[in-house]
């Protein structure tokens, strides 16, 4: 029986318990803000294109680094949800992730032709000796 997943759309500060299928689409650096601790943020999309800011923090940047990879699809549930503060926030009634300890997170796959670097030619990049910029046409 195929797993019910809730869309993240559906999801708000006071959705306890759930499960999502989510592809992680961006995956920042660890920084460390004044006064704060450190952090480290992800966006988070479902399959209906939806996408919702996570973050991590501190030592759970350290122990989901193996874990949580970019282009990956994980099935998560039980992360906290918190709104995000208004000047921060770039939509009305703004949500994002918090995965920590708490939080059941599990690989469901990995885009490979994500991580394969494309190679092309260098005779396939037009030449032009007038202009000063760089370019690439997109190659087929």
């Amino acid at each position: 029986m195929k797993p019910e997943y809730k869309p993240l759309r559906e999801l708000n500060d006071k959705t306890l318990k759930y499960k999502t299928k989510v592809k992680v689409i961006f995956k920042g650096s660890s920084q460390q803000s004044a006064n704060k601790p450190r952090y480290q943020q992800l966006l988070l999309e479902d399959d209906e294109g939806f996408i919702m800011n996570g973050i991590l923090f501190d030592s759970d940047i350290e122990n989901y680094a193996e874990t949580i990879e970019c282009n990956g699809e994980y099935e998560l549930s039980n992360a906290m949800i918190n709104s995000v503060l208004p000047q921060h926030a770039c939509k009305p009634n703004e949500y994002s992730i918090v995965i920590n300890s708490q939080a059941q997170i599990d690989l469901l796959a990995i885009d490979v032709s994500d991580l394969v670097p494309q190679y092309h030619p260098l005779a396939a990049i037009p030449y032009n000796p007038f202009s000063t910029e760089l370019f690439a046409k997109e190659l087929e």
